[in-house]
């Protein structure tokens, strides 16, 4: 899976400063306008319309002309940069930590509204933290390795080794039948910000239905259970997008998400308990705006 990542920090409100292997860059902005300088001389500006997923966006280099302006959903390619797949880390979706069964190229209907129930063990950094061999004889060797030579920075707050650690990692190859292009991002180690696109092609659900309703809802609780169990962070904020369109938008908090009994919810009844954007009618989901926390 490619991964991308971000890393911002807010030097005040609509002001970040981005950073990565590319180099560094200043972006200021409100919802619908956004301008970031490059520090290889390359000015991006983008204009749109907040809730109908439609900018416009002009890229410059002052080291060449502009590129071609075009009308398209908003971009974050100023944010995120790819990531290498290192090859020595350990697989965490091969080892005995994970219990999800390998899933069929076609989501069924009695699949698609129960993704949510079930996730990745959680990682109890502490534990990890003072034990550098693993307690369990069934927990990988190597993968407990990897995750006690990480443990004092995850637990410092890090927000460096959160993301290599989602890029060593993967917690979220097992879900690529039901949704791609994942990207992760923060600004807080409070927090983590996951956007992926819905597989909506290989499902049997009309997308007009409340199962197609419940099957992306579901999905995203899964993204937000598998991001809880692998960071210590208060907030998972998880955008979801169809058709380069975005069709919801919802901030997890830790507080209120561990008292859910998984097994039991209704996932679009769910997702009402926490903050979010979702509109969904006997047309099917609606353009929408994303939350900004």
């Amino acid at each position: 899976m490619g991964l991308r990542f971000r890393k911002s920090i807010s030097i005040m409100p609509g002001i970040k400063l981005n950073y990565g292997k590319t180099g560094m860059s200043i972006s200021a902005g409100v919802p619908g306008f956004r301008k970031t300088f490059h520090s290889s001389g390359r000015t991006t500006t983008s204009v749109g319309i907040p809730g109908t997923g439609i900018s416009y966006v002009k890229t410059e280099n002052k080291n060449g002309p502009p590129r071609n302006q075009r009308q398209t959903r908003n971009e974050s390619s100023t944010y995120y940069e790819s990531v290498s797949d290192p090859v020595a880390t350990p697989n965490y979706n091969e080892s005995k930590v994970k219990y999800d069964e390998p899933i069929s190229k076609q989501v069924t209907k009695s699949v698609s509204a129960d993704i949510h129930k079930k996730a990745d063990d959680v990682i109890d950094w502490t534990e990890i933290m003072v034990s550098p061999r693993s307690p369990d004889s069934s927990f990988d060797a190597d993968l407990w390795k990897y995750f006690h030579d990480v443990s004092a920075k995850v637990l410092s707050g890090d927000i460096d080794t959160y993301l290599q650690v989602i890029n060593d990692i993967k917690p979220l190859n097992d879900l690529l039948n039901y949704g791609t292009g994942f990207e992760f991002g923060t600004d807080s180690p409070l927090k983590m910000e996951v956007e992926f696109q819905i597989n909506s092609d290989n499902i049997d659900i009309s997308k007009n239905s409340t199962e197609y309703q419940d099957y992306v809802c579901s999905v995203a609780i899964r993204v937000a259970r598998d991001i809880f169990a692998l960071l210590p962070v208060k907030n998972v904020i998880v955008h979801a997008t169809d058709s380069e369109t975005d069709i919801l938008s919802v901030c997890f908090d830790k507080k209120t998400f561990s008292g859910l009994k998984f097994n039991l919810i209704d996932p679009s009844e769910t997702i009402n308990k926490f903050k979010h954007n979702m509109e969904f009618d006997g047309d099917g989901f609606k353009c929408i705006e994303r939350i900004i926390n």
